[in-house]
């Protein structure tokens, strides 16, 4: 049997390098048996698409963008067609997705009128269970290749990355373009575009997956990997809407000279002592892990780097130290949340990531937890309201970006171990309880000002997040749902009443943002 699945594996390999570009090849997640309208199938899961062999693997048969995922859930249920253990075994995933009817040439897919739903099925985010018995076969048959245009959309952006000039230095500029800011690009891409057009061009279908094992952490991986691609496409959208430039990287540079300039990098922020130096140099680190995902996978290995950025978290939000300008200091700390942010960020596939976590007793964890439990101290050091107010949002901004990330982690992998669950990571944010909860009372406040009007593409990625890092907190701490409830319950009850009025319909994350914002009122409102 491993034997078998070991050859099922090599083909598959050989035909994912025969059949897909170079740059996706390398952006392959995992792969797993499974059963699609009652035949032997592969799912394989990329950064961006869902892709369907045969088994063995001969023919593409179906490649589902992950930013057209409307919902994904893993139903309860004992399917009828396996037997033996492969029916105990078998793992049951729903997805409904989003094509374009123009793409379509004739007929066979099932419309769905029913209204998107959010990816994760559980307002807690540890499971995404259906409890009722799913008719899995009676949804839309896709095994129809009449369909294969309309499921194989061209989405391969021109990777268009920004030319960033971090440090405002030339050779770090150099060494920034080096770094190879060709991995992501900023430009619009078509599925923003197609996610602005009308509604009235797209429709959508249903596909049932059944994997033959309860062992595989392949359902998480993808509904990790549908969120990120969601997340994704709305900073491009952001980008696209407020920055009309975009510059092309001239030449992708080979791994070992990457690596060695992020070496040279890392080591000059170790002996780079002073606030402005070790600013422009972290800057250049984020701008890089933001446009090359190699550059993640280095940090995650580099202990000492990690370690010494999360304890400047704490450091520089604890107090105003000599020769420093109090303003500049909070910047720094803005900037080195967000930057650990983006490294979390479609992450969850590097094993080193959890390894440098939990290694020491977890003191990496710790430390940034600690953190950004850290009440920032600022009224004293800045008499300027305007300019308290700015820094202000902007800290409790990259401080729920960075918490969203860390609590997303625990949620959605529990391959991590028991060392980074949601509820390990709730431990060590209560033991630091009596400095934490005014920056969760914080990010409650801010939460309620996002939702109380407009939100840009931008602002419904924070509204998301802020919601996310609430409800999540809110449920699994009582501690902090008494906060929630005791304090805020009539104005969350006000603010979030209709939040689809507020939110941009255009946004990839309208659905899940929406879905949070009830989620959270649904809680408050649950005691009464």
């Amino acid at each position: 049997m491993m034997e078998h699945h070991k050859n099922i594996n090599q083909k598959l390999e050989s035909f994912m390098k025969r059949n897909l570009p170079s740059s996706d090849y390398q952006k392959i997640r995992c792969y797993e048996r499974c059963v699609v309208d009652k035949t032997m199938k592969l799912a394989l899961l990329t950064a961006k698409n869902l892709i369907i062999t045969d088994s063995p693997p001969r023919t593409l048969h179906y490649t589902l963008p992950l930013i057209d995922f409307l919902s994904l859930n893993l139903v309860q249920d004992l399917p009828d067609f396996l037997h033996g253990s492969e029916k105990l075994k078998s793992q049951h995933i729903s997805l409904k997705f989003r094509y374009d009817t123009l793409a379509k040439q004739g007929g066979g897919l099932k419309k769905s009128n029913s209204q998107s739903s959010c990816a994760s099925a559980s307002s807690e985010g540890e499971t995404s269970s259906e409890t009722s018995p799913s008719n899995s076969m009676s949804g839309t048959s896709l095994s129809s290749t009449l369909w294969h245009t309309a499921l194989t959309p061209s989405r391969a952006p021109k990777h268009s990355p920004v030319r960033l000039n971090a440090s405002g230095h030339e050779e770090n500029f150099l060494r920034v373009e080096k770094l190879d800011l060709s991995d992501s690009g900023m430009s619009l891409s078509s599925s923003s575009q197609s996610s602005i057009s009308s509604a009235s061009s797209s429709s959508t279908a249903d596909l049932d997956l059944f994997l033959l094992t309860d062992s595989s952490f392949f359902f998480k991986m993808l509904k990790a990997a549908a969120l990120n691609e969601k997340i994704a496409e709305t900073k491009r959208l952001n980008f696209s809407v407020n920055n009309g430039r975009v510059y092309c990287n001239r030449k992708r540079k080979n791994s070992s000279l990457q690596q060695q300039l992020y070496s040279q990098l890392s080591s000059e922020i170790h002996n780079n002592t002073a606030l402005e130096g070790r600013f422009l140099l972290v800057k250049e680190l984020a701008t890089a892990a933001n446009n090359n995902s190699k550059i993640k996978r280095y940090f995650w290995r580099d202990n000492d780097l990690c370690l010494s950025l999360t304890r400047d978290v704490g450091r520089y939000r604890r107090c105003c130290t000599s020769g420093n300008n109090r303003a500049d200091e909070l910047e720094y700390v803005i900037l080195l949340e967000t930057c650990l942010a983006e490294m979390f960020r479609e992450s969850e596939h590097l094993p080193h990531r959890a390894t440098l976590l939990t290694a020491n007793s977890n003191a990496v964890l710790r430390t940034v937890l600690e953190g950004i439990s850290t009440r920032p101290a600022v009224s004293q050091y800045l008499p300027n309201s305007t300019e308290v107010e700015g820094l202000c949002t902007e800290l409790c901004d990259s401080t729920t970006s960075l918490l969203f990330e860390i609590l997303l982690m625990a949620a959605e992998h529990p391959k991590h171990g028991a060392e980074l669950t949601v509820s390990h990571v709730v431990s060590l944010l209560e033991a630091n309880s009596s400095s934490f909860i005014p920056v969760y009372s914080a990010v409650i406040e801010r939460s309620l000002t996002l939702v109380s009007r407009s939100a840009s593409a931008v602002q419904t990625l924070l509204i998301y997040q802020a919601f996310y890092v609430l409800d999540m907190l809110g449920r699994r701490s009582s501690l902090l749902g008494d906060v929630l409830k005791s304090k805020y319950s009539e104005d969350i009850r006000y603010y979030c009443k209709t939040p689809e009025a507020k939110i941009v319909r255009y946004s990839p994350l309208q659905a899940l943002a929406i879905e949070k914002v009830h989620s959270l009122t649904a809680f408050v409102c649950s005691s009464e």
